[in-house]
């Protein structure tokens, strides 16, 4: 992928988010897994934190 490896734990340890770029790049490394999942599987994520973070509040 061409990123350094702190970055690549970043994402794992969800500190960082996965990009367009990112995806693609994954993608590339990994062409039996679509770019378009590493996007979904992102947004799931921010939206499981935001209810998270509400359900914690309420």
């Amino acid at each position: 992928m061409r990123r350094p490896l702190n970055a690549i734990n970043e994402i794992i340890n969800g500190k960082k988010a996965i990009t367009a770029e990112t995806a693609v790049q994954l993608e590339a490394v990994m062409p039996e897994i679509p770019a378009r999942f590493w996007m979904n599987l992102e947004m799931d994520y921010q939206l499981i934190k935001i209810h998270v973070k509400r359900r914690n509040k309420g």
